[in-house]
């Protein structure tokens, strides 16, 4: 995965202070995922534009193998993700288990301005595919978990 991902991100250190890095969340599985339309009041001065919100339960997969000759995997994770800015949101192949392949996460200029922009991609393995452009993503939290993907009470 490609270390400068982090650096694009708000809060990425929620996640990475846990992994070392930012992980590419092979085989994580989408617990939730939200959209929201976002709202604007130019008296008020607030302008919240589309947002995704994205839950996962992923972990560290390590090279040890169990006594069944299976992978072990660590750091059971559950970690909100917001993508902010939503666009071009394409969403298919929802179903009772959501796992991907990976979480890609690409950085873009507009062809028209300087601006950049986020092209998010959940690369299927089993049930969800999605792709869509977003402004911004932020880290909204990242917490312990257990090998069936509930929250650990600390």
């Amino acid at each position: 995965m490609n270390a400068e991902v982090a650096t694009w991100i708000l809060n990425s250190e929620k996640i990475t202070s846990r992994f070392g890095l930012w992980p590419s969340f092979h085989d994580a599985e989408v617990i939730e995922l939200s959209l929201w339309r976002g709202h604007i009041d130019p008296e008020k001065r607030e302008y919240t534009f589309p947002i995704l919100n994205l839950k996962l339960h992923h972990w560290l997969l390590t090279n040890k193998v169990d006594a069944k000759g299976y992978f072990v995997l660590e750091k059971h994770t559950i970690s909100t993700i917001r993508f902010c800015g939503i666009e071009e949101c394409r969403i298919e192949g929802l179903d009772h288990q959501n796992a991907i392949f990976s979480l890609g996460i690409e950085k873009k200029k507009k062809s028209d301005s300087e601006s950049a922009y986020y092209l998010v991609t959940l690369e299927p393995a089993f049930g969800i595919d999605a792709q869509f452009t977003c402004n911004a993503i932020d880290v909204v939290e990242s917490v312990p978990a257990d090998k069936d993907g509930a929250e650990l009470k600390t």
